[in-house]
């Protein structure tokens, strides 16, 4: 390691020696946005030598740096739809800032891009990709999501919107940071037909954008220009259904949207959580049957400018009663031949109240200071009935009844400080955080349970109350120094600290039956911890590369104390001390201006929990007993990826392949012991035959490989974009079971397509199908091998078929594979809705949706892990309707 230190210190030294030249830099922005332009050519020719004219274009923050010998030099500023600057300099300093040049709209020129452009919807601005919106036709119902997912280089990967193979980290609206990181919120919020343009380009975190040091982990961001940015606009929608059995939604959003402002104001009241339309995103899903009642109402304001201002509020009621049942089939070593079934109904009430601001100063280009708050308020209460039986090879081993209630409560307040200094305009920076985090929550339980032998005998039988009370407190600090080498190369040093200190206490009472009240205490599950962990990480990175090739290495040494100080039911210390070495190395290649590599090796360390260490009982599940292990080490996880992405956009093609592999030493997982008879355990607590006792180790023998594939093409003849995804995953999992060790191994392939209509305005469609086939092998511990295949299919379809009136589907097909004793399942489900638009402009719309024509009963999901296969079942609304009226504002 010193040596490594030895050499870059070196680099740092011998290179900022190297030469005498003076730096120039400077902004170039465009004079009606008054925004960074990035892509735009810059041309520095020296008046007084004979040397070629120097080239470069602005980086995404419209910045650009050269480095030249002192003199007079003439610059030259370029860009397409742009009058060209030029200016004469002269420079003497050792860095010569270049007064922000403004460029000014070539109307001419303008005219004939936009001719262009209608050819090619999407095109090339340096490192940044701009798409027109208006080549892309969707729907009058459409969102901004909807927009994207027509676009080239865009596709969805469950919860995250994708770009160019990253994921989107940033929506920015004109420039401005109006969303904050929360992108689902900005595609919801946006409505299509506002948008002018939209930009994409490389994610930057804000330390990144002053000092210039990337760390090479990926994102895009995305930049919306709106059409109307120096106006004021507001946009929203209110909407309200009404439907069979007294079912009933409403729901309204309203935004305001100015240069300098934005208002967000959201509402939603309803008994059933089925859409007021469909074909909004997805498709072809149930409508849940269980009761239900939620209240969520939230506010956000905004205000972005030398200074930023943002504050936000949502408050969230939810009232359910819930049925679910599922049966576990279990296949691994000795659980192999066991069943289990299980049947739940509960009433729960969740309450809650969030809150938040974040205060920026940036009225400098070097400096950068930002304040947040935040403060949560959440109250629960819910009661459960459990009934369940354990057979093993079909013998009945075990009946379980279980009656629990809860009433807790929660408490949370945040505040954090970030300051962000550049040095100078070489790329030197100075950056610090603290923050500190309150928490405090309480909560008060009974449990009954009973269980029955297979000669119908009770075994175990439990009364029990308990009240806990845990308070928490977290400090965070962190510095961060970051030093220009040369033009390319960069090195950066960080260190942060973690202390989080907490006190938990639980008392529990057994029921006595001669005092008549809760006044037995029962020691195993009582417990009263003070806990302290403090984590220390020290870090060092070179960072050298220009337009075609990127390296970057790190090394990082992290520390984490781990302190316990147990009050009750014994007295006893506990005190460990976990150190690791953390090494990290990118390198990333551009091929071409289509082709991209990249590869990476990094190592991470993972501590466990201080709930995971402590040695206390938990029985709220009689049949499931499990405690902590104080033995427990550190996990260590080695991680090496290659990636090649491929993208055509002005011809709409996209192509990524992803290569995985993972390594984890001393992988935390649990050594479950499967009681044959009733016995007890930790010397005092029954277990019945066929329960298990669950505690966690450290095994090795974890790894994963995975291959993944993606592509974008459009299909002309159709009109269309074609998305497809396909996958090969293996896995090793390690498991402890009655003392023998075994290995479960899982390989999974998968393959899905995707293909979206972009006709015009009156018909939108989405086909997809995705299929998925698991091979899971326990026969290492004497059980046999699971094969488990399912596939999903849908259809989302829109179609203004006759002047203002509208026709909407979607459908899904699901068919899920035999698997062990467990029978395969078919399911078709079919949602139909007709509509018609209504007033000037279309503003509103009346609706009739009817849901689940088919009549499902219920919803099965079916999962399989290394020690069973479960089936899942929950109750759905079949054949339901509703009437629905939306008015757009």
């Amino acid at each position: 390691m010193y040596r490594l230190l030895f050499i870059l210190f070196a680099i740092a030294a011998s290179t900022s020696s190297y030469s005498q030249t003076s730096v120039v830099t400077g902004l170039v922005i465009d004079s009606k946005e008054r925004l960074p332009l990035p892509g735009a050519t810059v041309l520095l020719d020296a008046l007084n030598d004979s040397l070629p004219p120097q080239g470069t274009i602005t980086s995404i923050d419209g910045v650009y740096n050269f480095n030249v010998a002192p003199g007079k030099h003439m610059l030259q500023v370029s860009f397409m739809g742009f009058r060209t600057s030029k200016m004469n300099i002269t420079v003497n300093d050792s860095v010569f800032q270049v007064p922000t040049i403004t460029l000014i709209e070539d109307h001419e020129m303008l005219d004939e891009i936009q001719v262009v452009s209608n050819l090619a919807p999407t095109f090339q601005r340096g490192d940044t990709l701009v798409y027109n919106p208006e080549a892309y036709k969707v729907s009058l119902d459409a969102t901004t999501s909807d927009l994207l997912l027509k676009m080239p280089g865009f596709y969805a990967d469950g919860d995250k919107m994708m770009a160019m193979g990253d994921t989107i980290k940033e929506i920015l609206v004109d420039g401005k940071r109006f969303f904050g990181n929360n992108v689902k919120e900005a595609l919801e919020n946006i409505p299509p037909d506002m948008i002018k343009k939209i930009d994409v380009f490389q994610y930057k975190s804000d330390e990144a954008k002053y000092s210039g040091f990337e760390d090479m982990n990926g994102g895009q961001t995305i930049n919306i220009i709106t059409k109307n940015q120096k106006n004021s606009m507001l946009v929203g929608e209110v909407a309200a259904g009404y439907g069979k059995d007294d079912r009933y939604v409403g729901e309204g959003k309203l935004n305001r949207y100015s240069e300098t402002h934005r208002f967000n104001l959201n509402g939603r009241h309803n008994n059933v959580n089925a859409p007021v339309k469909i074909n909004r995103g997805g498709g072809g899903g149930t409508i849940s049957g269980n009761e239900r009642e939620q209240t969520q109402l939230g506010a956000n304001y905004g205000y972005t400018g030398e200074q930023d201002f943002n504050v936000r509020y949502n408050f969230n009621d939810n009232q359910s009663e819930n049925y679910s049942s599922n049966s576990r089939e279990f296949v691994a070593g000795a659980l192999a031949g066991q069943y289990n079934s299980n049947e739940r109904r509960s009433n729960s009430s969740l309450q809650g109240h969030n809150a938040g601001l974040q205060w920026t100063n940036h009225a400098s280009e070097a400096f950068k200071l930002t304040v947040s708050a935040n403060m949560g308020q959440n109250t629960n209460e819910n009661q459960s009935l459990n009934l369940s039986e354990t057979y093993q090879n079909d013998v009945l081993l075990n009946k379980n009844t279980g009656v629990n209630s809860n009433l807790g409560e929660s408490n949370t307040f945040g505040g954090q400080v970030n300051v962000i200094r550049r040095l100078n305009e070489k790329g030197s920076a100075f950056s610090a955080n603290a923050g500190v985090n309150v928490s405090q929550s309480t909560g008060r339980g009974k449990q009954w349970s009973e269980t029955i032998n297979s000669a119908g005998e009770t075994v175990q039988a439990i009364n029990r109350q308990a009240e806990s009370n845990n308070d928490g407190s977290t400090f965070k600090a962190g510095l961060t120094y970051n030093h220009a080498i040369s033009e390319y190369s960069q090195l950066n040093m960080g260190y942060s600290i973690s202390q989080r200190q907490g006190q938990s206490q639980k008392q529990s009472f057994d029921y006595d039956e001669d005092s008549q009240s809760y006044s037995r205490l029962d020691s195993l599950t009582s417990s009263d911890f003070n806990n302290v962990s403090t984590s220390q990480r020290a870090r060092l990175a070179f960072k050298t590369g220009g337009e075609k090739t990127k390296l970057y290495l790190g090394l990082a040494l992290s520390q984490n104390m781990i302190q316990s100080e147990e009050v009750f039911p014994e007295v006893e210390q506990l005190k460990e001390t976990f150190r690791f070495i953390e090494p990290q190395v990118k390198y990333s290649y551009k091929q071409s201006k289509k082709i991209n590599w990249q590869a990476s090796y990094g190592m991470s360390s993972s501590n466990p929990s201080l709930r995971s260490l402590q040695d206390v009982v938990d029985v709220s599940n009689p049949l499931n007993i499990s405690t902590g292990n104080p033995n427990l080490k550190s996990s260590s996880r080695h991680r090496a990826r290659v990636s090649m992405r491929r993208s055509s956009p002005q011809k709409g093609v996209f192509t990524s392949v992803n290569f995985t592999a993972s390594l984890t030493n001393d992988m935390v997982a649990q050594n479950r012991v499967v009681a044959q008879n009733d016995t007890i355990v930790l010397g005092e607590y029954f277990l019945p035959a066929g329960g298990q006792f669950s505690q966690p180790v450290n095994l090795d023998g974890n790894y994963r490989l995975g291959l993944d594939f993606t592509a974008g093409l459009p299909v002309n003849k159709l009109k269309s974009k074609l998305n497809m995804r396909s996958g090969v995953n293996y896995s090793r999992m390690p498991n402890l079971i009655n003392g023998v060790v075994d290995y479960s191994k899982r390989l999974n392939l998968s393959q899905s397509f995707t293909l979206g209509s972009n006709i015009n305005e009156k018909i939108d469609f989405t086909i997809r199908t995705s299929s998925n086939y698991s091979m899971v092998d326990n026969r290492g511990g004497g059980s046999s091998q699971s094969n488990y295949f399912t596939q999903n299919s849908g259809l989302n379809l829109y179609y203004n078929f006759y002047k203002k009136f509208i026709f909407k589907t979607n459908t899904s097909h699901s068919y899920t594979g035999a698997s062990g004793s467990l029978a395969s399942n078919n399911r078709f489900n079919l949602n139909v809705a007709l509509s018609s638009k209504l007033f000037k402009n279309n503003k509103g719309e009346i609706i009739f949706t009817a849901y689940d024509l088919t009549n499902n009963q219920d919803e099965l999901r079916r999962t399989v892990d290394e020690f069973s296969i479960t089936e899942s079942y929950s109750p759905t609304l079949n054949q339901f309707y509703m009437f629905s009226f939306v008015y757009r504002i």
